[in-house]
């Protein structure tokens, strides 16, 4: 497994403890291609940034199969997908680049999020349809029975507006921050700042620090495992994340789970049936986007998420994946 930053970090992880959980003749392991180690019957690489696709050539090379899990960032149109398939031959034939492609050619089975994503991946990679999976985000089931109790002793009980990710502009923090401002609502952000995000970070801080006067607050370094954590999705009066760019992100699911009303900016991934009965906003500007934003504090509207995203299911449904890619093997 590739462990990456933010969601991906905590997809990786979750996948690993949920596969162990479920057992059924199947263990799990986060390797290091540093260590010498026995290798595993199967390697499972979630997303393939440019230094794991080397690592491919070695695992088919040490002839063991290995699942490639592929995000393409929401829907896209026929005419988008087109150009992208155009693009992946051009670097593949034409300027000899074949690597990614080949990566994802030799993957025993591919595995996306969405149904969205399993078009992305039969149109730009050629990927025949019989290898590819498409198996959902999961959610920890501690969030399904969340009590605001550990968020209260910590930091009070006055209502809040609540974002979790990492710090970057695609994520929109900033224009949240700034409606939630002009409302004079308490913003509880969660999350670090990505180490190419430095200046985006401090107009965020800045931000905050206006937001700070309306009782907002901004913490850093709390992890996916951390019960505060799930506690201030309980604690929340709703939930926002205006990202113009996901494929389906963990933060929104885990607020469904403890049934919180949620607000997205209406980006290509919202088009996902799971987000088809959320509240939107169409624009970022601070005025208009403050309206939706004060609508649902004031009319707050309860979500839910279907039991089968637990991470628990989502191992389930991965060990079918992996069984079927390396016979009844089971050490990944």
């Amino acid at each position: 497994m590739s462990l990456m930053t933010g969601g991906l970090q905590v997809q990786a992880e979750e996948t690993c403890r949920a596969l162990n959980a479920v057992g059924e003749g199947v263990s799990a392991e986060l390797f290091s291609w540093s260590e010498k180690r026995p290798l595993p019957d199967l390697y499972h690489f979630v997303s393939l940034p440019p230094y794991l696709i080397r690592l491919t050539e070695l695992v088919r090379c040490a002839g063991r199969p290995y699942v490639l899990t592929l995000l393409f960032g929401g829907v896209r149109s026929s005419l988008r997908l087109r150009r992208a398939a155009t693009r992946r031959w051009i670097r593949a034939h034409l300027l000899r680049q074949p690597g990614r492609s080949d990566a994802v050619q030799g993957a025993a089975a591919v595995v996306v999020i969405t149904q969205a994503d399993a078009v992305a991946a039969e149109v730009i990679f050629g990927v025949p349809p019989r290898r590819i999976h498409v198996v959902p985000n999961g959610v920890d089931e501690r969030f399904f029975r969340g009590s605001p109790e550990a968020w209260h002793r910590a930091h009070g009980d006055a209502p809040f507006v609540l974002c979790v990710g990492a710090i970057q502009k695609r994520k929109g923090q900033l224009a949240l921050a700034e409606a939630c401002n002009q409302r004079r609502l308490p913003l509880v952000l969660l999350g670090s700042v990505l180490p190419d995000q430095a200046a985006y970070g401090q107009a965020v801080e800045a931000a905050m620090c206006v937001n700070h006067r309306h009782e907002g607050l901004w913490l850093q370094n709390l992890r996916n495992e951390d019960d505060l954590l799930v506690s201030a999705h309980a604690a929340c009066r709703l939930f926002a994340l205006w990202s113009v760019r996901e494929t389906q992100p963990l933060s929104v699911m885990q607020a469904m789970a403890a049934r919180k009303p949620v607000l997205l900016f209406r980006a290509p991934y919202t088009k996902d049936a799971l987000f088809s009965g959320l509240a939107f906003t169409e624009t970022l500007e601070p005025d208009r986007a403050g309206e939706a934003l004060q609508r649902l504090w004031d009319a707050p509207q309860p979500t839910e998420l279907d039991s089968r995203f637990t991470w628990l299911e989502v191992a389930r449904r991965l060990r079918t994946v992996y069984l079927t890619a390396c016979g009844t093997k089971a050490h990944v």
